[in-house]
C-alpha cells in the first residue's frame, strides 16, 4: 500500500515538476525599457572591464594624472550608465501606474486561465496522493529556507551582496587594492589582505546561492499554490456529485 502511495505521489511530484509560472507580458513602453536598460547596463559593465583591466595592467608608479583621471571618468560613467539602467523601468512602472486597474485585471484574468490548464493535469490523481506530495514538497521548502537562515536570515542575502561590494571599494580602495592583494599573492607578510579579500569572495559566493535557493523555493511555493487549486476543484466535483 505505501510502495503504492509512494509511486503514485512521485507520478505526481514529476507533472508538477513540469509546470512553470506563468511568464508576465510586458507592455511595448517596458519592453523598449527594458531593451535600452539592458543596453546601458551592458555598457557599465564594459566599461568596468575596462577600468579594472587598466588598473591590472597599468605598471607605472605612481600613477599619472591622465592615468587617474582615466580612471576615474571611466568609474564615474559606468556608475551613471548603472543607476540610469536602474531608474529606467522605475520611471516606466510609475508612468503605468495611472493604468494599473486595467492591467491589474488582465493580467488576474489571464493568470486564471493559465493555472486552470496547469490544475487539468493533476485533476485526475487521488486526493490522498495529492496531500502526500503536498506533504514532501512543503518539508523541503522547510529544509531549504533552514538552510538559508543559518547563513543571512530571510531575505537579506541582495542586500549582503551589496553591503560587501560596496564596503570594498570604499573601504579599501576598490579595484587597485584586488589587484594589489592578488599580485602578491599568499604571502607572510601579505597573509592579512589575502585572507580578507578570500573571505570576502566566499561571503559573496553564498550571497548568490542564498539569491538562486530563494528561487527553488519560488518554484516550490508556486506549485503548492497549484495543488490547493486542484484541491478546491475536486471538492467541487465531489460535491456536485452527491
Amino acid at each position: 500500500m505505501n510502495e503504492k502511495l509512494t509511486e503514485l505521489t512521485i507520478s505526481a511530484l514529476e507533472e508538477l515538476n513540469k509546470i512553470e509560472s506563468r511568464k508576465i507580458k510586458k507592455t511595448d513602453l517596458e519592453k523598449v525599457t527594458t531593451k535600452i536598460s539592458n543596453w546601458l547596463l551592458g555598457a557599465s559593465v564594459f566599461l568596468t572591464l575596462i577600468c579594472a583591466a587598466f588598473v591590472l595592467l597599468y605598471t607605472p608608479r605612481p600613477a599619472s594624472n591622465m592615468a587617474k583621471s582615466f580612471v576615474l571618468i571611466t568609474a564615474d560613467l559606468s556608475t551613471f550608465l548603472a543607476v540610469t539602467a536602474l531608474i529606467l523601468p522605475m520611471g516606466t512602472s510609475i508612468f503605468l501606474l495611472f493604468r494599473w486597474k486595467k492591467i491589474s485585471f488582465n493580467s488576474l484574468k489571464e493568470d486564471i486561465i493559465y493555472e486552470q490548464k496547469l490544475a487539468d493535469y493533476l485533476i485526475d490523481f487521488e486526493a490522498a496522493t495529492l496531500s502526500d506530495a503536498e506533504f514532501w514538497i512543503e518539508r523541503k521548502i522547510k529544509r531549504i529556507s533552514n538552510r538559508i537562515n543559518r547563513f543571512f536570515g530571510e531575505k537579506t542575502a541582495a542586500v549582503g551582496l551589496i553591503a560587501l561590494s560596496y564596503s570594498f571599494s570604499k573601504e579599501f580602495g576598490g579595484f587597485e587594492w584586488i589587484s594589489k592583494t592578488v599580485a602578491k599573492g599568499f604571502s607572510i607578510d601579505n597573509i592579512g589582505n589575502t585572507l580578507l579579500l578570500w573571505s570576502g569572495a566566499l561571503l559573496v559566493g553564498i550571497s548568490l546561492g542564498t539569491i538562486l535557493l530563494e528561487q527553488v523555493i519560488s518554484r516550490y511555493r508556486f506549485q503548492l499554490e497549484i495543488l490547493e487549486l486542484v484541491h478546491r476543484r475536486q471538492k467541487r466535483r465531489e460535491t456536485s456529485c452527491e
